[in-house]
């Protein structure tokens, strides 16, 4: 019984290192000592209740399967979905570890499945090795934090590497059945390489889907980028034609001050010149920040912003060219950002001076993105807040609004960055800081 429960007891930290690891909290378990605790007993008790008194294999497994999402669900509290990720990933490896030590004593020591189980010697090596390489596996998640930058458990639409550890957790229950369930064959060496081989072969070709499917994102995500960059293009030869279409109206202009010919004509022809030279400069500026993409997207806000009586000011002093950022989250990001600021700006009434900003520098080796603008501010007792899902400032009318900043902060730290938020005396300024 002894022993039974210390199993457990390994077992319910395994997973809970496991949780540390794909939600990157590496001093969860410390922090939270009360709450593994009683994770930790709950598990042993439930695990050890039903190994005892439900005699089936596979209903014993069930049982614990479900209990322990809905544990991890219960006092972590994350999301049924993200337990149901973490505990595929912890299965995963544990019947992994078990079938690959399981399959290494067979050969060395050829004996079968059944006398691995029953036999205290080789149960022994069995249950060590198994442990052993549990709880190697696990620090090298911890410490590594293999999984972090790879998985997003809040987004089930984007991340491939969370379904893919789901179908593997899938499979392996599915494998488990077979073996001790449907087929029996716990006395059948042949059987149980069968049975292996088909559980290493899945692994693999899962995998290489995975790998295939990233691709397909990766193309789509080109494409989105070039239709965003077609839409820029659109709107830039949209706004060139009604600015041809105003010279033309000025060039009539002119041509009929030639045709009056009064004394003044030319001194009248002259200062015309030059207010429409400053109306020509200010009206549309074409950037060159050292991104294409980001080019066409400052352009577009440029125009905005002169539309709407906003000095936009853009201080290219490092390239973007710096960033290994792919170009559909790079756009998403600063115009979230700059969407928001403007949103500040409009509040404001017409004969208030309306300033922002958008300044790139480095800093200890960091690249920084700095977008700042003299809006009415965000108060102090919210400005921790504004990253938060679904958290808005706006009148709620419709369920878009508390996500862009949210949907903005995820994409900076996807890409190994960090985003905050400033308010001064006079402007509020949001800093984005990415790693080159």
């Amino acid at each position: 019984m002894i022993i039974e429960i210390i199993l457990d007891a390994l077992e319910s930290l395994i997973l809970l290192g496991i949780f540390s690891s794909l939600t990157n909290q590496k001093n969860y378990i410390i922090e939270n000592k009360i709450k593994m605790l009683l994770f930790c007993i709950i598990y042993v008790v439930i695990t050890y209740l039903s190994t005892h008194y439900v005699t089936n294999n596979v209903y014993h497994t069930l049982i614990v399967i479900v209990t322990s999402i809905l544990l991890l669900t219960f006092i972590t509290r994350i999301n049924l979905y993200s337990s149901t990720i973490i505990f595929s990933l912890f299965f995963a490896i544990i019947f992994t570890t078990e079938t690959l030590i399981q399959f290494i004593e067979m050969f060395v020591f050829k004996v079968e499945l059944n006398q691995i189980l029953t036999v205290f010697k080789y149960r022994l090596i069995f249950i060590v090795g198994c442990k052993a390489l549990q709880i190697l596996v696990t620090m090298i998640l911890i410490k590594y934090n293999i999984f972090s930058n790879k998985i997003k458990l809040f987004n089930r639409e984007k991340s491939l590497l969370s379904v893919f550890l789901i179908e593997i957790g899938i499979f392996d229950l599915f494998i488990y059945i077979l073996i001790f369930n449907v087929l029996n064959i716990e006395n059948n060496k042949t059987y149980d390489i069968l049975i292996f081989s088909l559980f290493f072969t899945f692994s693999i070709i899962a995998f290489m889907y995975l790998k295939e499917n990233e691709k397909v994102i990766n193309i789509n995500s080109k494409y989105k980028v070039q239709e965003y960059q077609i839409s820029n293009m659109e709107e830039i030869i949209s706004i060139i034609r009604q600015e041809k279409h105003d010279y033309a109206n000025h060039i009539n202009v002119i041509q009929a001050l030639c045709c009056l010919n009064k004394p003044n004509t030319v001194e009248r022809i002259n200062e015309y010149v030059s207010k429409l030279s400053d109306i020509i400069h200010l009206s549309f500026s074409y950037l060159d920040t050292g991104n294409d993409y980001i080019d066409g997207l400052l352009s577009i806000k440029n125009n905005y912003a002169k539309q709407n009586r906003i000095d936009f000011k853009v201080l290219i002093d490092e390239s973007f060219s710096l960033l290994k950022i792919k170009e559909d989250e790079l756009i998403s990001i600063i115009s979230n950002i700059i969407d928001n600021s403007f949103e500040a700006l409009r509040v404001k009434s017409l004969d208030e001076k309306k300033e922002m900003s958008i300044t790139t520098f480095l800093d200890n080796k960091h690249f920084c993105i700095q977008i700042a603008d003299n809006g009415d501010g965000i108060p102090d007792e919210i400005i921790n807040k504004i990253f938060e899902k679904g958290y808005s400032t706006k009148t709620k009318k419709n369920s878009d609004h508390g996500y862009g900043l949210y949907i903005t902060r995820q994409l900076v730290e996807h890409n190994n960055g960090n985003i905050s938020v400033e308010r001064m005396s006079e402007e509020t300024k949001f800093l984005v800081k990415f790693q080159i």
